[in-house]
């Protein structure tokens, strides 16, 4: 397993626990259809969840993906236009929502930012937000700022850089 995939799978780990301590149940996604690939890459959900004990608000798909550089990786998403794997997933899962971790936020981001593929327009650039800010998840912000930390310190023992 190289570096990259270590990362990513840590990503998947810590967003399912952003979630789990925000007292949503977090459940692998099972889908009907073939996953969505890319190349090695899969960008189908991850996990759906449902918030509350009884899930009586519903429950969102997720989709988690690693990446070195968010800002870079939604660049050329936007360059891609209608193409851009966002929208290819979106025809299959219109409610999934994107959480793009990163241990090099741009300065003042988390370095968990999402896009609801529902809020996508053809058109218009593909814009992430911190976690946060999709307020109709409920995560608060020092769940999410734990969880920064903790990317960070982890990711930087993998990389052997200092702190």
């Amino acid at each position: 397993m190289d570096l990259l995939e270590t990362k990513s799978r840590i990503a998947e780990a810590l967003v399912e626990s952003v979630f789990r301590r925000a007292r949503y149940q977090v459940h692998a996604y099972r889908g009907d259809t073939a996953p969505l690939r890319f190349g090695r890459e899969d960008f189908s959900p991850d996990f759906r969840v449902v918030p509350g004990p009884d899930g009586e608000e519903g429950e969102f798909l997720i989709g988690v993906k690693y990446r070195p550089s968010i800002v870079q990786f939604v660049s050329v998403e936007n360059q891609r236009g209608e193409r851009s794997v966002f929208f290819m997933a979106r025809r299959h899962w219109p409610a999934l929502y994107f959480v793009l971790v990163t241990d090099r936020p741009e300065p003042g981001r988390s370095c968990f930012q999402a896009l609801r593929l529902a809020g996508l327009r053809p058109g218009e650039p593909i814009q992430t937000s911190d976690l946060v800010e999709l307020k109709e998840l409920k995560i608060f912000r020092h769940n999410l700022e734990d969880h920064d930390e903790l990317i960070r310190r982890i990711f930087a023992q993998l990389s052997g850089t200092p702190l």
